[in-house]
């Protein structure tokens, strides 16, 4: 009998089985747990039982331990993987699942982690980050409520990849964009990339899945610059103009660079040449500064960065402080998801997992999921006072 895997890749390393899942996850399987089931022939994707069907019982208790024991290949620090029967719901974090903000845009978020370790990170992603946990949703889980949410709106929306960290660390990206796109009142699928793990065959891939845009994060022209921003010994700046310049003929691309005041001032001119060497829009956004995030200098204020965008839009000709996010991008305000929860109310919700950082757990209510600041617990009851609701967005301490 031989059981075949979709998402699960296997290889036989002596005392142990290395299993890769959804491309960069991995678990391990001692060899020594598996002398109970009998023996076993390991393929890449597949496992052939000699027992019949006890051995293949016994050994996907072993599959369900290992991916309980999950670990990221790109971070090193474990993960949770949350799925259709986890009973963790996707909507409540601002790390992973699905935010409505009362827009037509609606945010999907596959996966958290990544590969670079940008100093301006605003959420604190990559290798240095202090989070000690990642997660990875289930593809078909992320359809199941993104659909929800798109039939509630009751008009066309777009579906917007923005994870924490980096997307294309998701295994089964492309084919999580042909379902986004395939669901009734979606207009297109948008995603955030640093670019550093396309390819054109990847991209190629994307603009099957049927990709509209990119916003491709380029913060610097020079290359020691852009190596020095990114906080990553392996970006190659040479690769991600060229990545940039082939998508720009596959959909369209927007370049997203990160304004630092006193890092990358005298690379965003440059930056503006190549976007328009490619026929790609530019949106230069400012820095800000986040609590949990990097912040190596201080901010802009807003009229000083506006002031720095009108010089730059007479150099350039080019619109840069005036976009119409409802004309542009049409963007409109939609009704807005029911919140079972409000600030500051206390609620009794049942702890699932922990959370990303320390001594951090998530809980589950009425279809929510509740991030715990400072939560000792790992399992049952917890009194919750809610000390975040917005845009169904929950945190909260323990009461």
């Amino acid at each position: 009998m031989e059981q075949e895997f979709e998402d699960l890749e296997f290889e036989d390393c002596g005392d142990i089985i290395k299993a890769s899942f959804l491309k960069n996850f991995q678990f391990e399987i001692e060899k020594k747990s598996m002398k109970r089931i009998g023996e076993l022939g390991i393929g890449k994707k597949s496992i052939s039982f000699h027992g019949g069907k006890s051995a293949r019982g016994k050994f996907n208790i072993l599959l369900d331990n290992g991916l309980n024991s999950l670990a990221s290949k790109i971070t090193g620090k474990k993960a949770i993987y949350i799925h259709r029967y986890s009973g963790i719901p996707l909507i409540g974090s601002n790390a992973f699942g699905i935010i409505d903000r009362n827009t037509s845009i609606i945010e999907v978020k596959p996966v958290t982690g990544c590969n670079q370790n940008c100093l301006f990170c605003s959420v604190d992603e990559g290798l240095s980050s202090k989070k000690v946990m990642e997660f990875i949703v289930e593809k078909d889980y992320l359809k199941q409520e993104f659909e929800k949410i798109a039939k509630f709106k009751g008009c066309p929306v777009e579906a917007y990849i923005n994870s924490h960290g980096e997307p294309t660390t998701y295994g089964p990206l492309p084919e999580l964009i042909t379902d986004l796109k395939s669901v009734e009142n979606v207009s297109g699928v948008l995603m955030n990339s640093n670019g550093s793990l396309l390819d054109e065959e990847y991209i190629d891939r994307l603009a099957k899945a049927g990709l509209k845009r990119l916003n491709l994060s380029l913060n610097a022209i020079d290359p020691k610059k852009a190596k020095m921003l990114s906080g990553w010994g392996k970006y190659d700046l040479e690769k991600i103009k060229e990545t940039a310049r082939y998508a720009s003929t596959r959909f369209q691309v927007l370049i997203a660079p990160v304004w630092v005041p006193g890092l990358n001032d005298s690379e965003i001119p440059g930056i503006i040449r190549f976007s328009q060497e490619i026929g790609a829009r530019i949106g230069v956004q400012n820095y800000l500064y986040y609590r949990n995030g990097r912040n190596p200098v201080k901010p802009d204020t807003w009229e000083r960065f506006y002031q720095k965008l009108a010089e730059l839009e007479k150099e350039f000709k080019i619109n840069l402080t005036k976009m119409d996010l409802k004309d542009e991008f049409k963007i409109i305000q939609t009704k807005k998801l029911p919140k079972p929860f409000r600030k500051n109310q206390t609620i009794e919700a049942e702890i699932a997992c922990p959370g990303r950082y320390p001594h951090e757990s998530i809980a589950v209510k009425d279809e929510r999921n509740i991030t715990i600041i400072n939560c000792p617990k790992k399992n049952g009851k917890a009194r919750i006072k809610i000390i975040r609701s917005k845009h169904n967005i929950f945190s909260g301490i323990m009461a």
